[in-house]
């Protein structure tokens, strides 16, 4: 048997999802399904919608302070969502 054109069940998995252009929609649902994980349950009750798209995130907020504070945070911000997918998912945030 020959093994140079095998490849591992998540490559396979992973160049699919790609090819459907699905990788958004996924990260979306990630995000929008660990936000609390991701960002601290405090902060993510203050956060009443997130979208994400072509690598930006929409985040809608309730306190125009916590807006205004993360604001100033945004590079941390991206970075923390970044790291926690493993991979820059996230290129740039606009804050509502």
């Amino acid at each position: 048997m020959n093994n140079h054109n095998t490849k591992s069940l998540g490559d396979a998995i992973k160049a699919f999802i790609a090819s459907m252009k699905w990788e958004d929609k996924i990260n979306e649902t990630t995000l929008i399904n660990e936000w609390d994980k991701i960002i601290g349950s405090e902060t993510a009750k203050y956060t009443t919608d997130l979208r994400f798209k072509e690598g930006r995130l929409t985040i809608c907020f309730k306190s125009a302070t916590l807006r205004y504070e993360l604001m100033m945070k945004k590079k941390n911000l991206i970075d923390t969502i970044n790291n926690y997918f493993g991979q820059a998912v996230v290129r740039d945030i606009d804050f509502r």
